[in-house]
């Protein structure tokens, strides 16, 4: 076995046990019994040779049930990006409404983002993807716009309701977003595509966050503003 079968051997083990641990989708079985298999054949063979024959054979369900529910392979690699995002950040990924103190807000994100990004199932589709993109940049497209650009717009669009409401001071909000979650990720992602880092624990991620939610909060938050009658020196 070549060193790249290896790897792409334990990306699959890692693939499967993420699947166990969080469905793609635990309200409709057929629909996610299409998503897993899907992925899991895109883990083993890459993208381009993987058809909706054989993803319909491995999810035990009729090509047209495949075709019912997602038309094409691309539909289908995007939605499942979205799926594994829905399934473990969930609730967690802030609205421009989202009450609660800007700092419980960022870290509750924050740490659902990072475990998310840091799974073994994210970790071995993004492997599957930056293998592919050169070949079928179409993919790339539709990985960006299913996970970090929908995560940056999120996160943008509740630091301007945050700044309407004067809990920061930011001029470029999308900026500020991209800031946060370069920061939350920034110890693990990199090491983790480049296999030099395996398991990363609930511990490093919380501490990671924090920090990121620290440096933000130093960054962003509003200069106190002086009492009526103070002076100025």
């Amino acid at each position: 076995m070549s060193a790249s079968q290896g790897h792409r051997k334990r990306d699959e083990s890692a693939f499967l046990q993420g699947v166990t641990e969080n469905p793609l989708d635990a309200e409709n079985p057929k629909r996610a019994a299409i998503l897993e298999a899907s992925a899991q054949l895109f883990l083993e063979n890459g993208y381009e040779t993987v058809s909706m024959d054989a993803i319909a054979a491995t999810a035990n369900v009729s090509k047209r049930t495949v075709y019912s529910n997602f038309e094409s392979k691309e539909e289908l690699f995007t939605a499942i990006m979205v799926a594994h995002c829905n399934a473990m950040v969930g609730e967690a990924i802030p609205s421009e409404e989202s009450d609660g103190a800007p700092a419980q807000v960022l870290t509750a994100y924050g740490r659902a983002f990072v475990a998310m990004i840091t799974s073994p199932r994210a970790l071995a589709m993004q492997r599957v993807i930056f293998s592919e993109v050169a070949r079928n940049p179409e993919l790339g497209r539709r990985f960006y716009e299913a996970g970090p650009a929908r995560h940056l717009g999120a996160l943008a669009r509740y630091l301007d309701g945050a700044v309407r409401r004067g809990e920061f001071e930011i001029r470029d909000t999308r900026a500020a977003a991209a800031m946060f979650i370069a920061h939350a990720k920034g110890p693990f992602h990199l090491p983790q595509l480049c296999g030099l880092l395996n398991n990363v624990s609930k511990k490093d991620i919380d501490e990671a966050v924090d920090n990121a939610v620290q440096v933000f909060l130093r960054a962003y938050r509003p200069a106190p503003r002086p009492k009526r009658g103070s002076i100025l020196l």
